[in-house]
């Protein structure tokens, strides 16, 4: 079972709020800036090349002290699991099956959720930024499958973007668009019931 993280298992409200907050600016013009750079952030990018220009975006000097603090905040901010997304994924592990993250993502992101609370539900983590690759690029799916040394169709996949879910299933994995985590869990559970239970193992 392998799953993105963000939307599908964490919306983080503060993800512009907070680090307004501690720069001192409106979140609207944080969050105006945000994704500016960030595909090539997420695929390995360096942290100076990203922050830096966000930083004189909103006319703030680029410190190394306020890189390394938005970073780690930005970071902290996406492992925080919604209560019932984690609940669903605590379920699901329960099952006894291997479960994945697979998710875009910096440096700092794996770093993070290697140490978040909830990491010992996750057999297998892949960030784009370690991979060198990003969702949906359809280089990144037998890549990862390579890796879980398993067929394309064993592996059961949410997303909350369709260009992601088609990459998947264009190369056979199953795949589902989030709605919300009642839905995936109902999709996870027919999945099971409709399938060899042996997924990801």
């Amino acid at each position: 079972m392998a799953f993105d993280l963000g939307k599908v298992l964490a919306s983080p409200p503060d993800l512009y709020a907070a680090p307004a907050e501690y720069l001192g600016v409106p979140p609207e013009m944080y969050e105006g800036l945000y994704w500016n750079g960030r595909k090539a952030y997420d695929q390995g990018g360096s942290r100076v090349e990203y922050w830096g220009p966000l930083l004189q975006g909103l006319g703030l000097e680029p410190t190394a002290e306020a890189i390394t603090h938005l970073a780690g905040m930005d970071a902290e901010l996406w492992i925080q699991l919604r209560p019932s997304a984690e609940a669903m994924l605590t379920t699901v592990y329960s099952w006894g099956l291997r479960t994945a993250l697979v998710s875009n993502g910096p440096h700092a992101l794996g770093r993070a959720v290697s140490s978040a609370e909830w990491a010992a539900l996750i057999d297998r983590v892949f960030i784009s930024s370690e991979l060198r690759l990003s969702k949906p690029d359809p280089a990144v799916f037998p890549a990862i499958t390579a890796q879980l040394d398993v067929q394309p169709d064993e592996v059961a996949f949410i997303d909350d973007r369709q260009e992601c879910v088609d990459a998947a299933s264009d190369y056979g994995w199953l795949s589902h668009l989030w709605v919300d985590d009642a839905d995936s869990l109902s999709w996870l559970i027919s999945i099971v019931d409709t399938h060899s239970p042996e997924f990801l193992d």
